[in-house]
This record gives structure tokens, C-alpha cells and sequence, in this order.
């Protein structure tokens, strides 16, 4: 099949659900599919991703009017390259197989407290035609946490949701790479090897909890430790963020871009407090390579940590009981008593090969499933 990847930035290092993209899109190719990719922005860099790229532009005035002609325009551009199938993970007018790594756009307007005005209305009112109306054939759910809220707000589209957990690449990210990704990660940011080592990765880090982060760490300021957080653009706001909660720049460091394996694999614990993620692989690459991980009752991937082993997902919004579970596993990790290969049990079973063979099966057969918004295709290439 030719398979068109409908998405706004076509660029793997921006993110996890980014990321995803691209290993789906590599298995694609390699089980003979051609893979062209649609978007807003193309590589940055030195990226190479799979696929041709092929940029569509978005037109309009205002951000409603643009965000409605980039879906059409998305479509659009895939027909006239004769594309058998569509996998998108933004909101569109219609698509074989709907990838939301976001969940529902209405529960996380939810979680986050934002009313749904403005281009949220846009989103929720394409994500209600997608569910509800029957105009996604298909849909993958990266966690059960996306299932049942998607569940609860469209259910008229139970039928078409089916659990894909968000797979790991066990082969990479393991507890063998440890030593060297700490000494890589030491270098980078000039930190001691002795001192116990913590990482927080957002782009966005408000919605992910570094306000609570913050508020455990000052609870524990007569312990050694050192904060990464990962991924934000600009550093000057968070560590100011940081002082004013009573934290030493000293002890934080704000990268915006670093390696995934020393990320994942030099760090003590790894935290991730948010207010909602429905499925982080920060968190399923901290735990392949044998870093436990505190996880919030709002992150998706917290089936994958082994409580009491493996780390312990801890409430939402409250910083006492982060700060004496990051005490708690710290005291272990200096001890020497993490288990990094116990850690990792809770990923064992999530590698990239039956995760990656799951969603082609999905979207070879979302191809010839019904929608209300289309009739059928036969005759797919190469299906």
C-alpha cells in the first residue's frame, strides 16, 4: 500500500508521539509499503526519517480557519498521490486509521482547566466527527486510560477503538547501557557521579507537574540529588520557577535536546507528575533500562511500572507523598539496592516488533472497514 502520514511536523526528535510516527512508519517500510508523510514542517536538521515528505500549507485567517484548511489540505494532498490509506494522529475531517497519542481533546481541556472555546471548540468538534460520527475507521488507543475516556465521551464509537499500547525499543534502551550513559550524561552537564540524579522530560512542563516537582524537591533540600528536566526551549523561566520555590540553580540543569539513551538510562528515578499524559515513552525507555519511575494516577503508561519495584504511581497534586517517595528511592539507589533488570519486568512484554505488527494489522484493515463518511476501496496497492 502507499501510506500517507497526515501530521503537522514531520520531525521525530520533537516528541514521543513524534517518535512513534516515525518507528511506525519505518516498519512500513520495511514490510514493502511506501510511506509518504504530510505536514506543515518537514525534518529539522540532521533528520532523516522514513518516507518522502511533502509539505501542504496551512491558509486562513486566524488559527480556526487555519487549523480547518490544514485537514482538508492534508486530505487533499494525500488523494492527489494516490494514497490507499491515511494514518493521522491531529484532528481532520476523516481518516482510515485515527492514532490520537493525545487522548481526548476534551478530557485533557479537562484535566488542564481550559474552557473549550476558540480552535479547542475546532478540535473537539472534528474529534466528535472522527468518534462519534464514524468519520475515523479505525482507531488506536496508545493506553487503556485513551480507551475509556474515548469510551466515555464518543460512545458511539466503542466498536472502532482497539487497545495498541504504546511499545519500547527493549533492544536499545537497556539496563546494560547504565554505566556508559551515566558517564556520557555526567559529562554533558558537570555533575558528580556520586550525586544521586533525577529527570523530568516536557516540552510543556506545566501540564506534566513541575510545579508539584518543585514543591517535593524543596522538602528534600538537605539531601544531595540533581534535577534534568528535558525537552522545554527556553531554561531561564523554569529555573526561575525553581528559585522561587526555595531550589539552587546549581542543583537543576534545563536541556532542551539530549540523547533518549542517557536520558533514559543515566538518571536515579525518573518523575513524571502530570496532570495528564495518556502515554509517555519517556516513561516506558526510563523503565527498559532499569530506572524505576514515579508516575501520577494520570499517566498512561504507569502499567508499566511495578510498584514497589519498579517505582509507584503516587496521586495527583499533592507534594507530600512525592517527596517521601523520592526520598524513599533515592536512600535505595545509594544503597545499592535498585534492581535495574526488576525494573525493567515491567516493559518486558512491550517490545517494538508485536506493538509495530499490531498497527499494520490495524490499518490494513481499516482500510476496507465501513465509515458513514465514505464507502469502502477495494483493490488497495500491494494489499
Amino acid at each position: 500500500m502507499r501510506v500517507a502520514f497526515l501530521i503537522d511536523r514531520w520531525q521525530p526528535r520533537r516528541g514521543g508521539a513524534e517518535r512513534a510516527l516515525a518507528q511506525f512508519a519505518h516498519h512500513l517500510e520495511e514490510r514493502g509499503h511506501e510511506v509518504l508523510a504530510f505536514g506543515v514542517r518537514g525534518p529539522a536538521g540532521d533528520e532523516h526519517p522514513p518516507g518522502r515528505f511533502v509539505r501542504v500549507a496551512s491558509r486562513g485567517l486566524g488559527r480556526v480557519a487555519r487549523e480547518r484548511h490544514l485537514g482538508e489540505a492534508l486530505l487533499a494532498a494525500a488523494e492527489a498521490e494516490d494514497c490507499d490509506a491515511t494514518v493521522g494522529v491531529r484532528h481532520l475531517p476523516r481518516v482510515d486509521l485515527y492514532w490520537p497519542h493525545g487522548g481526548a481533546h476534551a478530557a485533557t481541556l479537562a484535566a488542564l482547566g481550559k474552557p473549550c472555546t476558540g480552535r479547542h471548540a475546532t478540535f473537539v468538534e472534528l474529534e466528535r466527527g472522527l468518534l462519534e460520527g464514524g468519520r475515523a475507521r479505525a482507531v488506536a488507543c496508545v493506553s487503556e486510560l485513551v480507551l475509556e475516556e474515548l469510551a466515555r465521551h464518543y460512545p458511539a464509537c466503542v466498536e472502532r477503538l482497539h487497545l495498541a499500547p504504546n511499545g519500547v525499543d527493549l533492544e536499545r534502551f537497556r539496563p546494560a547501557e547504565r554505566d556508559a550513559a551515566r558517564a556520557r550524561l555526567g559529562a554533558l552537564l558537570g555533575w558528580p557521579d556520586a550525586v544521586p540524579r533525577l529527570s523530568f522530560v516536557a516540552r510543556h512542563p506545566r501540564p506534566k507537574g513541575i510545579e508539584l516537582c518543585f514543591d517535593a524537591l524543596a522538602a528534600l533540600e538537605e539531601r544531595p540529588w540533581r534535577l534534568l528536566i528535558a525537552g522545554p526551549a527556553g531554561r531561564g523561566r523554569w529555573l526561575r520557577m525553581a528559585r522561587a520555590r526555595g531550589l539552587p540553580r546549581a542543583r537543576i540543569a534545563v536541556v532542551e535536546r539530549v540523547d533518549s539513551l542517557d536520558l533514559a538510562a543515566g538518571v536515579d528515578l525518573h518523575l513524571a507528575p502530570s496532570r495528564r499524559d495518556p502515554c509517555p515513552l519517556a516513561v516506558l525507555e526510563a523503565v527498559a533500562a532499569g530506572t524505576p519511575a514515579l508516575v501520577s494516577e494520570a499517566v498512561g503508561a504507569a502499567d508499566g511500572v511495578l510498584s514497589g519495584v519498579g517505582g509507584e504511581v503516587l496521586p495527583l497534586g499533592v507534594a507530600t507523598p512525592w517527596s517521601a517517595a523520592i526520598s524513599a528511592w533515592l536512600e535505595r539507589a545509594e544503597a545499592g539496592e535498585s534492581d535495574p533488570e526488576a525494573v525493567r519486568r515491567g516493559v518486558i512484554e512491550r517490545g517494538l516488533d508485536d506493538w509495530l505488527a499490531h498497527l499494520e494489522d490495524l490499518l490494513v484493515r481499516s482500510v476496507s472497514a465501513p465509515s458513514c463518511a465514505r464507502e469502502p476501496r477495494t483493490g488497495a496497492r500491494g494489499s
